[in-house]
């Protein structure tokens, strides 16, 4: 399991630092206006991907975690290859209905497929736990989509819409260097009884997880409405970096997770699956808790250093808020919804993202109003709070998660120890951005490992003790 966790890791890591380098070039050569653009069009992409696509993906990782045996490549390809022939036309439909700009809709379209059918890829890597080529697939398409952004919009001075589309460069140009790994032979013919298996389990996901799509993407849709795009690209640039992070080190433990829990489940019976599950919460908690607490203090020092002068105050009030809304979503992603997939219930992550959405949207409706981007991520944090609260609730009718007490007592106090030095430090004052950022964070790391090994958090100690043992 820590070897699985730490390839992806690896894989997150270095995808995370062309995401940090994305954000510090580009809120800088760009104008907040410029940059919202981009992130309501990342934005619609998202949310058209997921809708379209997401059926395909969520059948690929539960059926095909089961074994190599269950080979759903070609189905599932000609599924994707049908949907994106007539995704222009739906798309089409969907900005005239929405009323979103046509100048950036193409662009966002081109994202979208990008989207689909990289997470295509990405999904058999990660069911048949090729660990190797879903990090190198990860990280050559971050690096691509980089290089694209800096020709398009400093080469060619293409604004927001110059990043939509080097983020969709990106995607394409890995897809024709990875592609041809997923289609080695032997490959099962198409067979409609996959199909209709997948159509079985994954559209019923679908819908119940277009709440958590309309979720993640309501926020910037209000903003706009509200306080236009340049407000929007403010909010997303913080949004973003906040997630660059988060998302790391949860997607990073989530994908070592999921495709294990369904072979516990499947094969080993509830006992193992209970004792995995246990364990993956707590590397979770004790990756993604004590980085929530860094960032939230040394708010104003990330965004002094990582973004443009325009997008500093905003963020350095936002951050502390916007690390909670995205520890708790990743609670959700990454744990709880295991057990609905799992038990092939996905109308209760349905009932959970509705009630997510509607008490997001009620905040909003009564917060953005008044208290205008700080609303906003306020009321993603109590959204996002009651969400993991009311799920570990419905997970009682499907796999029944073990709450796991004592390994997240050990994690807070550790969290806590941590945090105190951490705020010390933060009065020594360098004349140096990086040098003012590196030493707080630096405290902070050291004292929480040193605090972990003593604690023994997640069976960290008797990795120390071995490996020095050895030496």
């Amino acid at each position: 399991m820590l070897r699985q966790v730490s390839s992806y890791m690896t894989a997150n890591v270095v995808s995370a630092v062309f995401g940090f380098a994305l954000v510090m070039l580009f809120t800088r050569v760009l104008t907040p206006h410029e940059y919202g653009i981009y992130v309501v069009g990342m934005g619609i992409a998202s949310l058209f991907s997921s809708l379209l696509f997401n059926w395909i993906k969520t059948s690929l990782l539960r059926f095909s975690s089961e074994g190599e045996e269950i080979d759903m490549r070609l189905t599932a390809l000609a599924a994707f290859a049908v949907i994106a022939v007539v995704s222009p036309f739906l798309f089409e439909l969907f900005v005239l209905v929405s009323g979103e700009s046509g100048g950036y809709a193409m662009e966002a379209l081109c994202v979208a497929i990008g989207v689909g059918l990289f997470e295509f890829l990405q999904e058999i890597f990660r069911a048949h736990q090729r660990t190797g080529l879903f990090a190198s697939s990860m990280i050559v398409r971050s690096a691509t989509a980089f290089a694209i952004s800096c020709l398009l919009v400093i080469g060619f001075d293409l604004g927001g819409e110059g990043l939509l589309l080097g983020v969709a460069g990106g995607y394409f140009l890995t897809l024709l260097l990875f592609v041809p790994k997923i289609l080695k032979p032997p490959l099962k013919p198409f067979d409609p009884a996959i199909l209709k298996t997948m159509l079985r389990f994954g559209l019923p996901m679908t819908a119940s997880g277009a709440a958590f799509t309309l979720h993640s993407f309501f926020d910037r849709i209000l903003i706009v409405a509200l306080l236009g795009e340049a407000a929007a690209g403010i909010y997303g640039a913080s949004a973003d970096f906040v997630r660059q992070i988060i998302l790391m080190m949860g997607v990073a433990i989530g994908s070592a997770v999921v495709p294990m829990a369904i072979r516990f489940y499947s094969r080993n019976g509830l006992e193992a699956t209970n004792q995995h599950m246990s364990k993956s919460f707590e590397i979770l908690m004790a990756l993604i808790l004590p980085a929530t607490v860094g960032m939230a203090l040394t708010s104003g020092r990330l965004a002094t250093f990582i973004l443009g002068e325009d997008f500093r105050d905003a963020a350095t009030v936002l951050i502390p808020v916007l690390v909670f809304a995205w520890l708790f979503r990743t609670i959700t992603y990454q744990y709880i919804h295991v057990s609905f997939q799992l038990a092939k219930k996905p109308s209760l992550m349905g009932v959970q993202g509705l009630f997510i959405l509607v008490l997001s949207v009620s905040c909003m409706a009564i917060l953005v109003p008044r208290f205008e981007l700080v609303g906003a991520a306020v009321s993603l944090v109590i959204s996002e709070i009651c969400g993991v609260a009311f799920g570990f609730y419905l997970s009682r009718y499907a796999y029944r998660l073990p709450v796991v007490i004592w390994p997240t007592v050990k994690i807070c106090l550790a969290t806590v120890l941590m945090a105190i030095p951490t705020y010390l430090s933060l009065r020594l004052q360098l004349n140096n951005d990086f040098l003012n950022l590196i030493v707080p964070v630096l405290t902070g790391a050291v004292i929480y490992v040193g605090t972990a090994i003593l604690f023994d958090i997640a069976g960290l100690r008797r990795v120390f003790l071995t490996r020095f043992g050895a030496a």
